[in-house]
């Protein structure tokens, strides 16, 4: 992964992804650091595979034990 820190959000380019038309773009995404926890999620976009493409986001949690 390769990318830039602004604020709260970095651009990340995919090198290799589970979605195909992802590799060899950049990605925004978003982190939020508490405590011993960071969450790092997309941008809102519509869900490819929910009839109607509601939008959503996917979030990545971390905790540090």
């Amino acid at each position: 992964m390769h990318g830039n820190l602004d604020g709260d959000r970095f651009i990340t380019k995919i090198d290799s992804s589970w979605n195909e038309a992802w590799n060899g773009t950049e990605q925004e995404r978003f982190y939020k650091l508490d405590g011993d926890t960071l969450d790092v999620s997309t941008a809102w976009m519509p869900n490819p595979f929910v009839s109607g493409n509601p939008i959503g986001r996917a979030i990545l949690s971390f905790r540090r034990e």
